[in-house]
Parts: structure tokens; sequence; C-alpha cells
């Protein structure tokens, strides 16, 4: 849902820890047999396979060539199709989705405006769309650290610019197309056998990790971010035993016409 390829490295464990996101994200859709849902942003498809399973005809709106192989490989006889596009631009016709699910995908637009634009176009009048959001927190705060590094590296506003963690601010990209929104604070557990596995499989490997810890490295402040993230999650996240454990807030919103 970006400029880069999330295609690269690993999505896989990130995308184990979001499943059960995408089953609250589901079950909360409601979905009736034989509509058409649209998961934007599918990932390996964990929100696509749920919604299939319930007898949905989905459509996985995916960038990442590699990540649509691996939800074709997966889909086996579900009423499921694989489609190249983003949340700016979906290859589908007006008005022909009866639900629009996201699980932590359309945050990672750089048009926040546009997208909504493009979703409420597929979108039937009737239709719901639904999306998850990350609350600030523990992963911000991770992130937060790496982001720093590279504004100081770059000299520019790198990461997200719009507030996705605020209903009133997603309220007001929703609200010209008719919706009304309402959402929920749900929590998930991210769990990791140890600070350094955390780091190599939800950091170093993760496609957004792929494409910016270069640059720390380039500029020599890679092993600088690299112990201060692992510092933070031995000290708050890291139970007796040497697991990791975060318990990640996160925004389930709703939004009907």
């Amino acid at each position: 849902m970006s400029d880069f390829d999330w295609g690269k490295g690993s999505y896989e464990p990130t995308a184990a820890d979001l499943l059960p996101a995408a089953r609250e994200l589901v079950a909360a859709a409601n979905i009736q047999p034989g509509e058409h849902v649209v998961d934007v942003g599918a990932g390996t498809g964990n929100v696509a396979l749920l919604a299939a399973d319930l007898g949905a005809r989905v459509t996985a709106v995916e960038p990442a060539a590699r990540l649509r192989e691996v939800i074709a490989e997966t889909a086996l006889d579900r009423d499921l199709t694989v489609v190249d596009g983003t949340a700016e631009s979906i290859p589908l016709a007006d008005a022909s989705a009866d639900v629009i699910l996201s699980n932590f995908a359309v945050i990672f637009t750089p048009d926040p405006a546009a997208a909504f634009t493009e979703l409420a176009r597929v979108a039937k009048p009737t239709a719901r769309i639904l999306l998850t959001t990350w609350q600030p927190g523990v992963l911000s705060q991770l992130v937060g650290v790496i982001l720093a590094a590279l504004r100081e590296i770059t000299g520019r506003n790198v990461g997200p610019q719009f507030t996705w963690h605020d209903p009133n601010a997603l309220a007001g990209l929703l609200t010209p197309h008719g919706f009304e929104l309402s959402g929920k604070t749900l929590a998930l557990d991210v769990v990791a056998p140890s600070a350094e596995a955390y780091w190599e499989t939800r950091i170093a490997t993760h496609p957004l990790g792929i494409a910016t810890l270069p640059l720390l490295e380039q500029a020599g402040r890679l092993e600088e971010v690299r112990n201060r993230v692992l510092t933070t999650i031995e000290e708050d996240w890291t139970i007796p035993t040497g697991e990791v454990r975060l318990k990640a807030h996160y925004l389930l919103a709703t939004a009907v016409r």
C-alpha cells in the first residue's frame, strides 16, 4: 500500500501476528453468503480467506506480486479472485462491493483522501467499510525509534502524516461520501521467543525493514538503533523466561451509509 514492495523480505510472521485482528474484522462485518467482499491490501490473505470461508465472493486487492501468489496458492477452491491494485486504484467497477475490508493496510496509503474516495466509489450504496488501525502504544514506540533516526539522517518527515488512530480524523474522510463511522478499541498479543527474534522476524526482515534499515546502515546508525529497540523490548515487554509479549491496541472502525 505504499511505494515499496511488500513482497520483499518476509511478511509472513507479521501476518500470523495479525490473524486474530483479521478474525475480529471479519466477524464485525457480518458477512452473508453470496456477498461481494473486497479485501484491500490483502497481504497473505488472512481476511480474504476468512471471508471466502463464510460463502462470500471475494476479491483480494494486493500490490505485491509475491503476496498475490501466496494468496492464490492457498485459495484452493474458494470463490476468491486475486488482483493487482492499491487503495487508491482498485480495478473494480463502481458500486460493486457489498463489504470492503482492510486489516492494517489502508493505513499505509500515501494519500488517505484519495484512498477513501476510491473505497467509496467501489462501495454499493448499502455497503459497509471496515478497517483496523493501530492505536498509539508499544508498536508505535518501537517504530518511532527507527523513524526518529531516519528523520535525522534524511532531514525529511518520514512516517505516517495522518492520524489513523483518531476516529474523528477517519470520519472526516468518510463523511463527505455519506458514511457514518463507529469504532471500538481492541488488543492483540504479539509473541516472539526473544527480543533478538523479534528484531529479526518483525523488523529486520519485514518489508518495511528491508526498505529502511539500509539507510541506517549507510549512515552508521543501524547498530545504535538496533540496540535501543532491543533494550526497550527487553526492559518493558520480556517476561522472565525470555519470551517477548507485546500487547498492541488497535481501532476497529466501521463505516455505513
